[in-house]
């Protein structure tokens, strides 16, 4: 029995060497089918030596040699199983594996490009640098040279300041030459009008002359020229509520605001009519001089009608009908402008202007200035 087993496994081990190299996967199907075969000569054997004298007992061991065979398969097929469950097993680790190869490559690429990137980005940086520091090179010789400007400014700015002061003080200085100017030219006027009054009675003294010696018949008298009224002497009062003012009398109302038309009836109720001085600077200046303090308080606040309006012919007369004459310095900034056009025929003073001559529409309200004519 012993023999038989030992030619058995050795025809076993035979049939798993004889098999080629490629099938040494499948050799536990091989091994089934050469027990299977074993299993099948010793059936035959079995058969044949039945009726041996020893036939029995050799039977008898062939059925316990195939007991132990069957046996061996059964353990042979759980070992297929076992094996057919770790080839199973092999091929997922083999496909995890292949998975975790594909990350390892895809975290090596990322790790790469991470790479060239801060490489880049070093670079970038350096670059970065470099280019500060010449912006910084730059910007101090730009600090240098704005510095270098600033001091030429405020050297130049000194020097403007005190030509400024210069001009000023020029400036002033022409204003007094020119309003010596203006007293001059009044002083002028004031002769040319005396002037002419002495002409005019010259005229009617020969014009009477003449008739009453008969060489002129039937002749119209010569035109005299309308003159204003000549300014009074020194030796004068004003009735109340009239004050002497230069060589007039003036009374200045600075309480309520009124149209011009309005003004105007105030004045002839207190027996006058908005003034029309014979010397306007004199007027402006007493004006100048009343209002300084509440001037500079309040610049815009203070404007007075006076008596005088334009006609349809674009000329300024006085109330009185006589014309304005346009003095040296009578007129403030920007005025009159348009006045006939924008329908500004009133004549007032203001403060913003030194309180010389201005055009407004009579429709609005301001102070006005009244006078009383003495004979």
């Amino acid at each position: 029995m012993k023999l038989f087993l030992a030619a058995a496994v050795v025809i076993v081990t035979a049939a798993c060497a004889l098999l080629p190299a490629t099938a040494e996967p499948s050799c536990d199907e091989g091994l089934s089918e050469v027990l299977r075969e074993i299993k099948e000569v010793i059936s035959a054997g079995n058969r044949r030596c039945r009726d041996a004298p020893r036939g029995g007992l050799f039977g008898e061991h062939t059925e316990q040699m195939l007991q132990a065979l069957r046996q061996h398969g059964e353990v042979v097929e759980s070992l297929q199983t076992h094996t057919d469950s770790l080839n199973k097993a092999l091929g997922a680790v083999a496909e995890v594996q292949t998975s975790q190869k594909f990350i390892v490559a895809s975290l090596q690429a990322e790790m790469e490009a991470e790479r060239i990137a801060r490489t880049h980005q070093r670079r970038t940086i350096e670059d970065l640098q470099t280019e500060l520091n010449r912006l910084k090179e730059e910007s101090k010789v730009w600090v240098d040279h704005l510095n270098a400007m600033e001091t030429d400014v405020k050297e130049e700015l000194r020097k403007t300041e005190s030509m400024a002061e210069e001009m000023a003080v020029e400036v002033r200085s022409a204003n007094d030459r020119v309003a010596n100017l203006g007293k001059v030219i009044r002083r002028v006027q004031s002769s040319l009008q005396a002037l002419e009054r002495v002409v005019n009675r010259h005229t009617k003294s020969l014009v009477t002359i003449r008739k009453y010696k008969g060489h002129v018949e039937n002749s119209e008298p010569a035109e005299v020229t309308v003159r204003p009224p000549q300014p009074l002497s020194e030796n004068f009062d004003c009735p109340h509520p009239y004050t002497k003012m230069g060589t007039g009398c003036f009374t200045v109302h600075s309480d309520v605001r009124k149209t011009w038309g309005e003004a105007r009836d105030d004045c002839k109720n207190i027996d006058g009519d908005l003034a029309n001085p014979f010397d306007l600077y004199d007027l402006a200046l007493f004006l100048d001089e009343t209002f300084s303090a509440s001037v500079h308080s309040n610049p815009g606040r203070w404007g007075f009608w006076i008596g005088a309006q334009l006609d349809n012919s674009d000329t300024w007369n006085w109330v009185t009908g006589v014309p304005v004459l346009m003095q040296v310095d009578f007129w403030g900034r920007g005025e009159p402008g348009d006045a006939l056009e924008n329908d500004e025929r009133c004549m007032f003073l203001h403060s913003l202007w030194r309180f010389r001559a201005g055009a407004d529409s009579c429709s609005h309200k301001m102070f006005f200035v009244c006078e009383k004519k003495l004979s």
